[in-house]
């Protein structure tokens, strides 16, 4: 392997030092394959190497270098077996940081699923893989693979790498949408993408999110004693409308056996959010496997996971199971989620936030400027006492251009990306102000009080809910679609003007309390710093 990393580093080098993007290099690694496989002797000169380049790669875009570049890339690489390019790929997409990358430890624990009755195992996404895929191929010859992928470059790529794997093939297929194959298989092994939404517009499923539609998808296609393993984010645990549609769909057409808790930051640097791994069958759940996996060491952007450590076992049986109030499986290890397991069973009437509000985003300002006529409210602006208008930025515009946007008096502001997630309640200013695109904006409706409805999301129920949410990439994303889908408690709104009354009293006497703390202490600290001066004697 050390040969074959010093080969990559060069095509590596090569590309860099001539601006070639991570995608550009994998047409060129299709480009080099083509040509590879189209000379036959070892010793043609990189001008002939050039031509049989040109005439075989004529269906793909203009190569944008000369023969003396693609000699180059063509050496650099001519020698590597099939391990050596699906390394190269693995590299490739590691480099690209919104690019899900499966890790190996996670295929070996999909092969953990694999026995003596399985005969076929379908595995989408293949592209997402790495050299374990290609182990976990060799290490079950008996069983037929079959990969997808949903672009022609990696199909004719990956045809090639896997090319020595006479148990293997690979088709063309989009599991989001509806009839991506006909065939049955007796283990599914998926992690879809997870959080683009409306890709599948039109065809008949429940939920519209890719990784939701690919789990209801990928259960029609498991023979009748098949089973389907699939990575999901958090948000199918315990997510309320469309989501819990879902759920109550699978619940009743098939049997959940396994739910294992994944490691947070598994799959970073492309994604940093919550993940489990769920095993479905036909049938009818009697017992559900519940397990929370650790990763052994710390996780780290240059190393990854490369060890899951088992850290808890539960069996539930399906009265059990039902009691969590939808999959919330880390309350069967005792921990804190008991605050949202108590929510899902209060009595309160509980309503989509879509039902009771208007939500939608900031906008996205460039041009500011010191002498505006609006106010864009940024992160920055947002303090532990609320929204520092005296310190935002102002932008030149005419108001009607901006009028969509203008914040209403009791419009509740969620950052929308970030680190943190932070709420805050709009209060009427004499000019006009607008969120920036940082920000998701929630309008409440009459009966909804905007500060009752911060007072929520900053609860520990309300600050979960939101972060289940939250979007793959390094910088954290909430859409105010999902944030639609929020089940809030809705209470009378005079027992919401009671509750807003109580906490703007307490918090009166709190700050009143911390001030007159502080002007003691203060006294007592210049009463001992002048005791300290009286007790040096004069010269």
């Amino acid at each position: 392997m050390v040969d074959n990393m010093n080969s990559f580093w060069q095509f590596e080098s090569i590309c860099h030092n001539n601006g070639i993007t991570p995608q550009e290099s994998i047409e060129l690694l299709e480009r080099v394959l083509r040509t590879k496989s189209a000379i036959v002797s070892g010793n043609t000169q990189s001008s002939e190497v050039y031509d049989v380049m040109l005439s075989v790669s004529s269906d793909l875009p203009r190569f944008k270098g000369d023969a003396k570049l693609f000699s180059q890339l063509y050496n650099s690489v001519e020698a590597a077996d099939n391990r050596a390019l699906l390394f190269f790929l693995t590299k490739i997409n590691q480099y690209d940081r919104w690019r899900l990358c499966v890790p190996d430890i996670l295929i070996e624990k999909f092969g953990e699923h694999i026995n003596e009755s399985t005969e076929t195992v379908f595995i989408p996404e293949c592209e997402n893989y790495g050299l374990g895929l290609l182990n976990l191929i060799e290490a079950n010859p008996a069983v037929k693979f079959t990969l997808s992928t949903r672009y022609d470059s990696w199909l004719r790529i990956l045809t090639t790498v896997y090319a020595s794997c006479s148990n293997a093939e690979i088709i063309l297929a989009d599991i989001y949408t509806d009839g991506f194959t006909n065939s049955r298989y007796d283990l599914i092994l998926a992690v879809p993408v997870f959080g683009a939404r409306s890709i599948a517009e039109g065809q008949d499923f429940i939920c519209k999110d890719s990784d939701m539609i690919a789990v209801q998808n990928l259960l029609y296609h498991i023979n009748m004693d098949g089973q389907l393993v699939i990575v999901l984010p958090a948000k199918i645990t315990f997510g309320s409308g469309s989501i819990a549609s879902l759920r109550e769909y699978i619940e009743t057409n098939y049997s959940i056996d396994e739910i294992s808790v994944l490691p947070a930051g598994l799959f970073a640097p492309a994604t940093a959010i919550k993940t489990f791994m769920f095993s479905f069958s036909n049938g009818s759940t009697e017992e559900v496997m519940i397990r929370k996996y650790e990763a052994g060491k710390p996780i780290k952007r240059n190393t990854g996971c490369s060890e899951l450590v088992l850290a808890g076992e539960e069996m539930l049986f399906q009265d059990e199971f039902a009691d969590l109030n939808g999959w919330n499986v880390e309350m069967a290890f005792g921990n804190d989620d008991s605050d949202i397991r108590d929510y899902n069973r209060s009595s309160t009437k509980k309503i989509l936030l879509k039902d009771v509000a208007t939500l939608f985003r900031g906008k996205a300002v460039n041009d500011k400027t010191d002498g505006g006529n609006i106010g864009v409210i940024n992160i920055s602006n947002i303090t532990d006492s609320g929204i520092d208008y005296a310190g935002l930025e102002m932008l030149d515009e005419e108001e009607h251009k901006v009028a969509r946007y203008a914040l209403e008096e009791g419009d509740v502001l969620v950052t929308a990306r970030g680190t943190t997630v932070k709420v805050a309640v709009f209060e009427r200013q004499a000019m006009t102000c607008i969120p920036s695109a940082n920000f998701n904006v929630i309008r409440p409706e009459a009966r909804m009080r905007g500060a009752y409805l911060k007072l929520f999301l900053e609860s520990p129920v309300g600050t979960k809910l939101l972060k289940s949410l939250q979007r793959g990439t390094t910088v954290m994303n909430i859409n105010y679609k999902d944030l639609g889908e929020l089940e809030v408690p809705l209470l009378p709104p005079e027992e919401q003007d009671q509750i807003i009354s109580d906490y703007n009293e307490g918090l009166s006497l709190y700050k009143q309390t911390i001030a007159a703390a502080e002007e003691a202490w203060s006294g007592v600290k210049e009463e001992i710093q002048s005791r300290l001066f009286d007790m040096i004697p004069e010269k």
